[in-house]
C-alpha cells in the first residue's frame, strides 16, 4: 500500500487522486476480453494508486465463448511479460502450471489487479476449478477442464501499524461445495485442507472472498409478492464459510459477488452484493438493498436456524437474532432506467479486526453508482447516484 506524504509539518498525510478511494471492485464471470485487460494494464502507469481490480475474462468480444484454449492463455501470459510495469515474478507460479497443462484442454480464467507502493502493476491470473453445471459440455470446445492452481493475495502495508489484508479470488461455481474431477478439489476448502501445497506458509486469515459470478436466481413466493434470492447453494457456502471447522481460514472472511443482471435465455440473475458474518445492526437500508440474514426468531419455541425472508421483516412480533447476513443490489429497483448499476459499501472494521468485546458492525455507507453512456467516448461511465 503506498505512503502517505506529508504536505506540510502540521498538516495531516493526504493522498489526493482523481479516482475515488476504492480498496476493490469485483466484476462478473466472464466480463471483460483480454485485449481490453491488456490496453487496461498498458494504461495503469498513468495512475498514481488503484484498489484492486478483480475481473472475470473471456478470450474475445464474441460473447458465446468463455472458455480459453491452452494455446489463448500462452499468448495472453507472453502479451502480459512485455508490459513493462508488470511485477513479473506475479506470473512465474501460474506460467509452471501453464506448461503442465494438456494442450487441448480448455479453462475459465478470472484476473486480479493493483498497483503496489512501488507504483508496479500486480497481477493474479486465476483458472476456475468447480466446472459449473453449464460448463460440462458434449461438445469438446464447451467443455471446461477443472483446473488444480490455488491462489491467494496478500495486501502489506508499508506502515507495518496497519494489518495484512488477504483475499482469495474465485470464480462463481469455486465457491459450491459441488461435484468435481479429484476429490478435496474445491478452493475454499482446498487452501485450509492442502495448505502444504503452497511454496510458503499461506496466512492464518483469509479477509475477503472475491467471487466473480455469472449464475441465475430464484424467485420465491411471500406474502408480499414475489421476491429473488441466492440460490441455496450459494446461500449454504456463505454458512459454512463462517462455521464449519474445515474452512478455519475463512471464518472472519467476508464474501463479495458480482454478478449479470440478465443471462444468456433472459434467466434472472443480479443481486450483486456481500455477505459478512456478523449480526445485522441496522434496518434503515436504502431503497436499492435488499437484506437477508442467517439466524433465528427467539419468540418462538422452535429456535431453528434459517435464512430470513420479506415476511419476517414485515413482522413485528418477531424477534430476530442474526448471525450473519447477505446485503445484495435489488433487482427491481429501477430495472430496466440504467444500463449498468454497481453497489458499493464500505466494511468499517474487518471481522478478525474487530474486538469481541464490541459491537459487531457490518456493512456501512452503502452507495449506488449507475452508468450511462458518454456522448464523446462512447464509453459506459459510472456515476454515484444521490439519495432522493
Amino acid at each position: 500500500m503506498p505512503e502517505d506524504t506529508p504536505i506540510g509539518p502540521y498538516t495531516a498525510n493526504v493522498r489526493t487522486t482523481g479516482l475515488d478511494a476504492v480498496d476493490l471492485v469485483t466484476f462478473p464471470e466472464a466480463f471483460l476480453p483480454k485485449d481490453d485487460l491488456v490496453s487496461t494494464l498498458n494504461q495503469l502507469p498513468d495512475i498514481d494508486s488503484l484498489g484492486c481490480i478483480h475481473v472475470g475474462l473471456r478470450p474475445s468480444i464474441d460473447a458465446s465463448n468463455h472458455l480459453f484454449t491452452v494455446a489463448d492463455i500462452e499468448n495472453l501470459v507472453g502479451i502480459l511479460g512485455e508490459i513493462e510495469k508488470i511485477d513479473q515474478s506475479d506470473l512465474g507460479p501460474f506460467s509452471k502450471w501453464l506448461k503442465v497443462q494438456r494442450t487441448d484442454s480448455k479453462f475459465n480464467l478470472g484476473c486480479l489487479f493493483t498497483i503496489d507502493a512501488r507504483q508496479k502493476i500486480r497481477i493474479c491470473l486465476h483458472p476456475k476449478i468447480v466446472r459449473a453445471r453449464v460448463e460440462t459440455h458434449a461438445l469438446h470446445e464447451h467443455h471446461m477442464v477443472e483446473a488444480d492452481l490455488l491462489s491467494l493475495v496478500t495486501l502489506v502495508p508499508t506502515d507495518r501499524s496497519y494489518l495484512t489484508v488477504t483475499l482469495q479470488p474465485v470464480l462463481c461455481s469455486d465457491l459450491l461445495n459441488i461435484e468435481t474431477d479429484r476429490p478435496g478439489a474445491h478452493p475454499v476448502e482446498a487452501v485450509n485442507t492442502e495448505a502444504s501445497c503452497f511454496d510458503s506458509t499461506p496466512p492464518d486469515h483469509i479477509d475477503i472472498v472475491s467471487v466473480a459470478t455469472c449464475t441465475p436466481q430464484i424467485n420465491s413466493a411471500s406474502s408480499l409478492g414475489s421476491y429473488r434470492q441466492w440460490h441455496q447453494e450459494f446461500r449454504d457456502s456463505f454458512k459454512n464459510a463462517a462455521s464449519d471447522d474445515r474452512l478455519s481460514r475463512h471464518h472472519h472472511s467476508a464474501i463479495v459477488l458480482s454478478n449479470f443482471q440478465f443471462l444468456p435465455g433472459n434467466k434472472s440473475g443480479g443481486l450483486s452484493g456481500a455477505f459478512i458474518p456478523v449480526p445485522i445492526d441496522s434496518n434503515e437500508l436504502p431503497p436499492y438493498v435488499k437484506v437477508f440474514s442467517w439466524g433465528r426468531d427467539d419468540s418462538t419455541e422452535d429456535k431453528q436456524n434459517r435464512w430470513s425472508t420479506p415476511d419476517d421483516a414485515s413482522n413485528t412480533k418477531l424477534e430476530w437474532s442474526s448471525m450473519g447476513y447477505i446485503a445484495s443490489l435489488c433487482p427491481t429497483y429501477e430495472e430496466h432506467s440504467t444500463q449498468a448499476r454497481m453497489l458499493g459499501f464500505t466494511i468499517s472494521r474487518l471481522p478478525r479486526e474487530r474486538s469481541r468485546w464490541r459491537s459487531q458492525i457490518g456493512f456501512i455507507d452503502y452507495q449506488l453508482r449507475t452508468a450511462s453512456e458518454d456522448s464523446m467516448s462512447g464509453a459506459l461511465v459510472f456515476r454515484k447516484q444521490e439519495e432522493k
